[in-house]
């Protein structure tokens, strides 16, 4: 969702604080889990900890898009 809508994305990331935000901690916890999944063993507590950083990310793209849509509510 977020791709289909790079004119609103740019806008927003230099407008909406709180977006700019939730973006940059997007990219951060992708960061992480990239390195993580590039471990030979991955033992149950980072397997739990991958859990978590992809609960946040999803929570994070949630709110990244209602952000978008009422943008593109009031715009």
């Amino acid at each position: 969702m977020l791709k289909m809508n790079q004119g609103v994305v740019q806008e927003l990331l230099e407008t909406n604080k709180e977006f700019k935000e939730l973006f940059d901690e997007h990219v951060k916890l992708e960061q992480d889990l990239e390195a993580l999944y590039s471990l030979k063993y991955i033992p149950p507590e980072v397997e739990q900890k991958i859990k978590e950083i992809k609960k946040i990310k999803l929570r994070g793209k949630d709110r990244m898009e209602q952000i978008i849509s009422e943008h593109k509510k009031s715009s």
